[in-house]
Formats: C-alpha cells, structure tokens, sequence
C-alpha cells in the first residue's frame, strides 16, 4: 500500500482536526426539578434557616424554579429561626442562593422570591 492510493495512511493526533467547540457538540438542559432542589440546599445553608420547603401540600407554599434558556427564576419558601431580623435573613438567602446556582449550573438567577412559611425554633 502506498501513500499515493491514500489505503494505510494513519493519522497521528496531532494532524486530526481540531473538534469543534462545546457550544455546537449539543446542548445541555438543566432541568427546572435541579435548579429548585439546588436552590433549596443552598438555601439551607443560610444558618438562621430552619427549613426549606421543597413541595408543599395545598395548604402550605412549595419551592419551585423554571428554567428559561440561560436564566432560572426561583421562588423558596422558608422557615427561619427567632429571633432572626426576616429581612436580612431573605437578602442572605438571595444571595447564597443566586451564587451557588450559578456556580452549579452556569444559569443567570434573574428573578428570587422568598416566602417566609413559619418564625420560630431558636439559633442553631
């Protein structure tokens, strides 16, 4: 065989082409169920926080996100500790929360609301 019939010529690695870039090998989905299961772990590691509820009943406020494209909203329904100041508590839990699903998924937290469902237990 020679190389002028083109039959037994192996390439080495470094003379294939280069792969084209991730962006265009396909996609990734996160799914709306990951972010919110992301979403309330990390809102459970704001220490005033005492419970996150991740699908409540019909009586009770669930927890919850939607993915759209590159952005999630989220909403999380939360059970904080006495006598923590609620407001700062939320502004804590916005923040973790915006932070470590980004870092997690890559996705753009535009939107996060904080329902707090019950006041009471004590500091951890």
């Amino acid at each position: 065989m020679t190389a002028a019939t083109g039959a037994g010529i192996v390439a080495v690695p470094g003379q294939r082409p280069a792969p084209p870039p991730p962006e265009v090998r396909g996609r990734t989905r996160i799914a709306d169920e990951v972010v919110t299961k992301i979403a309330c772990c990390a809102a459970g590691e704001v220490p005033e926080v005492l419970g996150v509820h991740p699908g409540g009943g019909w009586r009770s406020p669930s927890s919850d996100a939607e993915v759209r494209g590159e952005r999630a909203a989220v909403h999380l329904s939360v059970s904080v500790a006495y006598p923590s100041p609620l407001r700062d508590v939320a502004a804590r839990v916005r923040e973790h929360v915006i932070a470590r699903v980004a870092a997690q998924t890559g996705l753009d937290v535009t939107h996060l609301d904080v329902t707090i469902t019950d006041f009471g237990g004590d500091l951890p």
